[in-house]
């Protein structure tokens, strides 16, 4: 009898501990004039699951094919890690444009969710710092005035959608000589508690099943996924 009770206490104590712990994303993206890298990692449960997404290089291949994309995944869970190479073009937007118009006409009141739950997500760490060159030292200057409007835009529109612990650090250096350059460094690292994500789950859920064939639609769009 006291076996069941410490067994059913002990997974209590887990399932709180599990229920207070965050999920943390960090994402790294460079690019450097025509060389581009992006490395994505998600740790849950302190740690013990842990995600890797690498992205060593996005390369333009034609106006058809688009972007040549090459992805390495990793997880410890599995213990397995995956390559592969897709392209990104106007088909593959469209595509998604169209999965995302189903998920909105499968969900009660999807737009609603989603805000809700960025107000959630705590932005840990922004670094972005920008290194731009036109070759024209009056281009240059007008260029770096446009970038940092970009950036002062849409860094205020994130801060609208989700939290801000620490204040971003936003750099745009104008680099005069007479060779176009541009080269440009973004560091994010953002955190959510497993407890609301649990519970953000649970009601995106039941708003798919409010909607008539909700739950159908979105199981084809995750077989469409899994291809």
């Amino acid at each position: 009898m006291w076996i069941v009770v410490a067994i059913i206490v002990l997974l209590i104590i887990l399932l709180l501990a599990a229920i207070m712990s965050s999920i943390t994303i960090t994402l790294w993206y460079s690019k450097h004039n025509k060389d581009d890298k992006a490395v994505l990692d998600v740790k849950m449960l302190y740690g013990f699951v842990k995600m890797h997404y690498e992205m060593p290089s996005l390369v333009f291949a034609n106006m058809k094919k688009g972007f040549s994309l090459r992805l390495e995944k990793k997880n410890n869970i599995r213990n397995r890690e995956t390559a592969g190479k897709t392209y990104l073009n106007k088909r593959r937007v469209d595509r998604w444009a169209d999965e995302v118009r189903v998920m909105l006409k499968s969900t009660a009141s999807l737009k609603g969710w989603f805000n809700r739950t960025m107000q959630h997500v705590q932005i840990m760490k922004l670094d972005w710092s920008t290194n731009v060159s036109t070759g024209d030292a009056a281009w240059t200057a007008i260029a770096t005035g446009t970038l940092w409007g970009i950036k002062t835009t849409l860094v205020g529109w994130l801060s609208y959608k989700v939290r801000m612990r620490n204040k971003p650090k936003l750099f745009v250096v104008p680099v005069f000589n007479d060779e176009p350059q541009f080269a440009t460094e973004l560091s994010c690292v953002a955190r959510i508690s497993c407890g609301y994500a649990l519970y953000a789950g649970v009601v995106l859920m039941v708003r798919i099943l409010k909607v008539p064939g909700g739950p159908i639609r979105w199981l084809r769009l995750a077989k469409q996924a899994m291809r």
